[in-house]
């Protein structure tokens, strides 16, 4: 939508210089043959004498429109690059939900990975690591029984009844805790928390033990099913959400081709599927379950995601947190 206000917005004046310039040519040329604007001359008037032309005043013309043209596409081409530079990257959610915007825009915190796309190596059942996060897990699994209808909206809508779970990641975590860890969910301290603010909750937590509902992980690989992720939107990136949140499905698992590259398997809402995600053949998006890629550095702490998984190729730096739910 910027691209396209800018481009209209630059291109108004010389839309209407074009057609001044037209007019004034038609103006001309009625006068030569007693006409102006398509209305002929009264009749007692004197129409003026049309001196001969010749052969090169012709040429001469000619020559001169070929000039006025080529100048016109000049101009209009280096406008056309000046609002160009305006454009806005666009994302899948994302634009949306923060999948990687178009190559040819790409912010400084989209790193590309010069490796191949590969299949994600295979996942192991594992149990939660606390009786909030079996009860995540068991929420999650009442969802993915009950759904018939799944759409990506920021205004939940739930009938359970009927199979509907119309939302935004933000709003299935908050739902999902308001039923599994109500306590976690009070120490946000928001009507309606956004990715943004579960981040916060998390960064916030002490390591080794929990405070509020919650207790931060120091290493990716420490997670475990029923805990919560988050990140929020890196600086250079559009202002169209706060970040990103979901929870774990199975543990982490190291991807041997790529040093400090963890894959996890996930459950959240969003527009835009993940690598193996059930909702490939959604086009409304909504709930899912995929795989995402996460970097980390020498100590363990996720740095950066990759939105599709191994078949990524590129992986956005930002602040990612793992949350474990302690009550």
């Amino acid at each position: 939508m910027g691209d396209t206000l800018h481009r209209d917005v630059l291109a108004r004046p010389i839309v209407r210089c074009l057609r001044a310039a037209r007019e004034r040519r038609r103006l001309v040329a009625g006068r030569a043959v007693g006409q102006i604007s398509g209305t002929r001359r009264a009749s007692h008037l004197p129409v003026p004498q049309r001196r001969p032309i010749s052969h090169a005043s012709n040429v001469t013309r000619w020559t001169r429109a070929r000039i006025r043209a080529a100048r016109w596409f000049a101009f209009l081409a280096a406008v056309t690059v000046i609002a160009s530079s305006f454009a806005v990257p666009a994302s899948a959610d994302e634009t949306r939900d923060g999948a990687a915007p178009p190559r040819r825009d790409l912010p400084a915190s989209v790193r590309m990975l010069a490796i191949a796309p590969r299949a994600a190596p295979p996942f192991a059942d594992a149990p939660a690591a606390t009786r909030a996060g079996r009860r995540v897990l068991d929420t999650l699994a009442r969802v993915r029984g009950a759904l018939r209808t799944t759409r990506y909206q920021h205004v939940t809508a739930v009938r359970e009844r009927e199979g509907l779970f119309a939302w935004d990641c933000s709003g299935m975590a908050a739902w999902v805790l308001a039923r599994s860890a109500p306590r976690a969910l009070s120490a946000i301290a928001r009507p309606r928390p956004v990715a943004r603010d579960f981040h916060r909750v998390i960064a916030k937590a002490p390591l080794g033990r929990g405070r509020g509902g919650w207790q931060r992980l120091a290493q990716i690989g420490e997670a475990r099913p029923g805990d919560v992720f988050a990140w929020v939107r890196p600086s250079d990136w559009p202002r169209r959400n706060t970040g990103h949140v979901g929870f774990v499905l199975a543990p982490p698992v190291a991807v041997p081709w790529l040093e400090g590259a963890w894959a996890v398997r996930i459950a959240d809402a969003t527009s835009a599927a993940h690598q193996d995600d059930t909702r490939e053949s959604d086009p409304d998006g909504g709930y899912g379950e995929g795989t995402l890629m996460f970097l980390t550095d020498p100590s363990g702490r996720a740095t950066a995601y990759a939105w599709y998984g191994t078949y990524s190729e590129a992986v956005v730096m930002t602040d990612i947190v793992f949350g474990r739910l302690v009550r």
